[in-house]
């Protein structure tokens, strides 16, 4: 457990299984938080006091933002990274289950080809966004 100074707000990580099979040789990495810097929360959150957290999983840096996606409610957001190769799957469903839990949905959206943004710096990052109330249950029953 750790304690973010400025939301004082405990973290822990979730215990349980991960969820579905992974590749052979996948070797679980433990998570830690580590001090977000000021000039990182100004960035990503422009200097406001909205929640964010900071990991490190093996090579995989993440981190943890509650914002308001669009201008709308907040969401949990989740950007996981690696410094020179894109996250293996296992490295983001790990880091997905274990900061947030078994209970809630999650989304990496892949946006038509004329709203894809790609730049070159942030080549080897991932997003994953909450979907909130029953914005997931309708998907999940069509299959």
């Amino acid at each position: 457990m750790s304690r973010v100074p400025e939301t004082r707000r405990s973290f822990r990580l979730w215990p349980g299984s991960i969820p579905g099979t992974h590749e052979p040789g996948f070797a679980e990495q433990p998570i830690r938080e580590i001090f977000t810097p000021a000039s990182v929360r100004h960035v990503v959150h422009n200097g406001t006091a909205l929640e964010l957290h900071a990991f490190r999983m093996g090579d995989c840096n993440i981190l943890l933002g509650h914002e308001p996606a669009g201008g709308g409610p907040l969401r949990w957001h989740l950007t996981i990274s690696c410094p020179d190769r894109h996250p293996t799957w296992d490295e983001i469903k790990t880091a997905r289950y274990r900061i947030l839990g078994p209970d809630v949905a999650m989304t990496m959206h892949l946006p038509p080809a004329d709203h894809f943004v790609n730049v070159a710096t942030q080549d080897h990052v991932f997003q994953l966004w909450e979907l909130l109330d029953g914005e997931a249950d309708d998907t999940w029953r069509q299959w």
